[in-house]
């Protein structure tokens, strides 16, 4: 019987994975069902009103791109995870660009708006539709996207299953972004924060389990 060490070091050493481990494959089924449950929303709840017109402001544009930037990131690295010795850590230093770019914004606006103005747009109808929505539209994608990386053989299962449910989680939040009307960087970049954090934990621990050998 192969040893998991054995079987570990031929994905490592081999450069033409087969096909249920080829990341383009994975990543193609897992964007559709992302984009089903996004576009199955936005169907049934509708897109925000002026939509491009909204989107020419940069605070806006930058509530849809900075989770987009987060799910193009983290879930090509999250794939390739699926091969031991395939990526590099360093590579999720380009993490930084958008978190960086976010934290920015949210300081901007705490300094810039008016202390009354800042949480104004805070409610528990609000937060609860906001978390619970990215959330819940992140779960199927993210149970996907586990199941077909367990086929591989990670090398850092908790670290493969948190960069997949970052990108789940940035993906779906810039789809939901299109419905949301929020405009303010203190309410967006905190409260998509926290349900992209969530999924993120969520998919660490899952993948700690699901993806160990």
């Amino acid at each position: 019987m192969m040893k998991t060490e054995d079987l570990i070091g031929i994905l490592a050493a081999d450069s033409v994975p087969p096909p249920m481990l080829r990341p383009k494959r994975i990543a193609g089924l897992v964007l559709v069902v992302m984009a089903v449950a996004v576009t199955l929303f936005l169907w049934s709840f509708g897109i925000r009103d002026s939509v491009a017109q909204a989107m020419m402001q940069p605070q806006v544009a930058a509530k849809t791109l900075l989770p987009l930037a987060l799910c193009a990131i983290a879930l090509p690295f999250a794939l390739v995870q699926m091969r031991p010795g395939a990526a590099q850590v360093v590579r999720l230093r380009w993490l930084a660009v958008p978190l960086g770019v976010a934290a920015g914004l949210w300081l901007w606006a705490f300094v810039t708006l008016p202390p009354e103005a800042r949480f104004v747009e805070v409610s528990p109808f609000s937060l609860t539709e906001c978390l619970g929505l990215i959330s819940g539209l992140s779960l199927l994608p993210l149970g996907v996207l586990l199941l077909m990386m367990r086929r591989g053989a990670s090398a850092a299962p908790m670290r493969a299953g948190a960069m997949a449910g970052l990108g789940v989680a940035g993906g779906i939040a810039a789809g939901y972004s299109l419905f949301c009307v929020m405009d303010n960087p203190l309410f967006y970049v905190t409260w998509y924060g926290v349900a992209i954090a969530a999924i993120t934990a969520l998919g660490a621990v899952a993948g700690g389990w699901l993806l160990r050998w």
